[in-house]
């Protein structure tokens, strides 16, 4: 046992240590999957920022101050033109720019070009406020962004220091449409990991982008990604992911990249390794199972060995007893020491009496025997069951004599297929355990009746009965009451057991129920029967009652 419960510990502590280890690669592998997110987030950000700062913001905020100045410090630009002097990067910034706008950022006073449509209210006030509150004066050019409800508006200005009236914020509002594309080309550009790591895996399969204002609007999500409805491998519905800001002149506008589940085992060697948990669990469970399972086998076994000690120990003394007597009475006749003819036949029927309960014993041990190694072979036989209980009774008589008992027999005129000898030891048994478990000087009634097809013998003695807690318990082998362990009544706790297993084999059940005087009532049920017809001129065919060890009363 210390060394089942010694194995069922070395098994948990194995578990235990194969998921720690599991974790550990999975938290190892998940770091990082993560630093190459962050590696490849600030690779975009830079990417971008630059991009739009040098071919975006910067080429178009100055064409626009040089319109400004030429047309004088009181008016406003109208659209930006090339002119003569543009070239392919300021065309692709212009790109960017719809309507103009000049503000005061002391007041707010806005004015904007004639090409603007339906600025939103308030505008020059929420442009000042962000000159306030986000200009950099080290940076050239600053971003708002400002959501209406309906979608994202970005304008970018800056803050020039005119001569006359003082500073002046000059900007445009920036399309959408291009402003996206700038995010969009700069992923397109090129590998943000390292081409050596990820091999021939493309950047749209590789990661996701997504952009997002200060306040959490998304703007965009590149690369063909959106959230799936579940979530996704071991990191939620994107997969490892790094946050980078861009620099403060855009707005607060942050990048997010997250690389796909899928791309695990091409960036980390091996993949990310799955929880082993539930596999790991099913077979800790299934070893203490099986160790559990062996406690109680061994338990058993236990119990067994303690009942087969017990029956053996039973058996010998029900051996000794009839053996002792016979001897005894033997040697009185052998000795000669026997004084009339009255003692002789006395001793005689004592030595037949033990011999009966020898053989009967005996028997009992050879076919329990037999039953244990599935080793009974039946040979069935029509059998009239009122003649075959009589020879039985009157077999018996002897050991119900010695205890004044009064045997009853009341049969309806059945004949059954059954084997003779197994049948004989059923009857035997029943009346055996009816005897010595009731009182002296009792009536015990056997009774057999046809139900149907079903020859049911009874045994009814008047003694305590059994409760109908044990009344499955007292047909297993080895099996005593505990009022029986505790009287002087001798038992191997085989009989019954004896009974059951002969009647399964005839394809019947035996039972016990409560009987008519409130002792017990122990039934055999055997199939096949049927009643002896009428016109057969066997002397069964009238029902029987005759009584053996006392005169019918």
């Amino acid at each position: 046992m210390v060394l089942l419960l010694s194995t069922l510990i070395l098994a948990g502590a194995l578990a235990y240590q194969a998921i720690d280890s599991v974790a550990s690669h999975r938290a190892t592998a998940e770091s990082v999957l993560n630093d190459y997110a962050a590696f490849a987030a600030e690779q975009y950000a830079g990417r971008v920022s630059q991009d739009l700062q040098y071919y975006g913001v910067y080429p178009a905020l100055t064409r626009l101050v040089n319109l400004h100045l030429t047309g004088g410090t009181t008016g406003v630009p109208t659209r930006v033109t090339l002119g003569r002097n543009a070239n392919q990067q300021l065309e692709q910034s212009l790109e960017l720019v719809g309507y103009t706008f000049r503000f005061d950022p002391q007041t707010g006073v806005l004015v904007t070009s004639p090409d603007a449509r339906y600025p939103p209210a308030g505008l020059g006030d929420s442009l000042a406020a962000h000159a306030r509150d986000h200009y950099d004066t080290t940076a050239t050019s600053a971003m708002a962004v400002l959501d209406d409800g309906s979608r994202l508006r970005f304008y970018i200005y800056t803050l020039y220091r005119d001569p006359g009236t003082g500073p002046v914020g000059l900007g445009f509002e920036a399309d959408g449409r291009v402003l996206a594309d700038y995010f969009t080309n700069a992923l397109r550009r090129g590998p943000l990991l390292p081409p050596t790591l990820v091999g021939g895996v493309s950047v749209d399969s590789l990661l996701s982008v997504r952009i997002r204002t200060a306040g959490g609007t998304q703007f965009l999500d590149l690369a063909g990604r959106t959230a799936p409805a579940e979530p996704r491998g071991y990191f939620g519905s994107y997969g490892p992911t790094a946050y980078r800001s861009l620099p403060a002149q855009f707005g607060g506008l942050s990048v997010i990249v997250s690389l796909d589940p899928a791309v695990a085992d091409v960036l980390v060697i091996g993949g990310v390794p799955s929880s082993r948990l539930p596999y790991i669990l099913g077979l800790f469970l299934l070893t203490a199972g099986l160790i559990v399972a062996a406690l109680m086998q061994f338990r058993r076994e236990q119990e067994l060995d303690r009942l087969r000690t017990e029956f053996i120990s039973n058996v010998s003394h029900e051996l000794r007893t009839p053996l002792a007597q016979i001897r005894m009475f033997a040697e009185t006749l052998l000795l000669g020491r026997v004084r009339s003819d009255e003692e002789r036949g006395r001793s005689l029927a004592i030595i037949d009496k033990e011999t009966r309960r020898l053989t009967h014993l005996v028997e009992n041990v050879l076919l329990f025997s037999q039953s244990e190694r599935r080793a009974v072979r039946l040979e069935q036989v029509v059998t009239d069951l009122p003649t075959f209980l009589q020879e039985v009774v009157d077999m018996f008589r002897p050991l119900a004599a010695a205890r004044g008992t009064s045997l009853t027999v009341r049969s309806e005129p059945i004949r059954v297929h059954v084997d003779r000898g197994a049948l004989q030891q059923i009857v035997l048994n029943l009346l055996d355990n009816a005897v010595k478990y009731g009182p002296e000087e009792q009536r015990v009634l056997i009774e057999a009746e046809l139900h149907i097809d079903l020859a049911r013998i009874t045994v009814e003695d008047e003694g305590p009965g059994v409760p109908e807690a044990d009344r499955n318990r007292v047909w297993e082998r080895f099996s005593r009451l505990d009022r029986e362990r505790d009287s002087s009544i001798a038992g191997a706790g085989i009989g019954l057991a004896v009974v059951r297993e002969l009647t399964k084999l005839h394809g019947g059940r035996a039972f016990v129920e409560n009987g008519k005087t409130g002792g017990a009532r122990f039934v055999v049920e055997l199939p096949g029967a049927s009643l002896i017809p009428p016109t057969s001129s066997s002397p069964d065919a009238a029902p029987q009652d005759a009584i053996a060890g006392s005169p019918e009363p």
